[in-house]
């Protein structure tokens, strides 16, 4: 499980630069303070920078909404899937939560819904 601190060291070690890439979903979830951990950590990066990796030899699968590499077992890094702001928390770049429930309606599961409801239930106490 990744809480802030591990997710900080994880995408440090990346090898995308900041303006490249966001963390993404329950990822970003934790980052912005409304969930304590993930089970793993996920990024949406641009086209550029998916390519760069792919070209490095990581293994591509097609996700329900966009390529993604697999970065390692519990990192998965998907081409150009995040619309939206970016917000940088504690020096990471991280999906607004705006955009984070676009993502969450297009995945639809049921544990998407619940991070749904949390989310806006923390922007109505804002």
């Amino acid at each position: 499980m990744f809480r802030k601190e591990t997710i900080k060291e994880s995408v440090s070690a990346l090898p995308l630069k900041p303006g490249d890439y966001c963390v993404i979903t329950g990822t970003a979830l934790v980052m912005h303070g409304i969930k304590e951990e993930t089970k793993d950590i996920d990024i949406s990066c641009t086209k550029e920078a998916f390519h760069i990796l792919a070209a490095q030899g990581y293994p591509i699968k097609q996700g329900a909404f966009a390529r993604k590499v697999i970065y390692c077992d519990d990192v998965e890094i998907f081409e150009d899937w995040h619309r939206g702001a970016i917000t940088m928390i504690e020096e990471v770049p991280v999906a607004s939560l705006e955009s984070v429930i676009v993502m969450k309606k297009q995945l639809g599961r049921e544990k998407d819904q619940i991070d749904i409801a949390k989310i806006e239930a923390h922007l109505a106490q804002q």
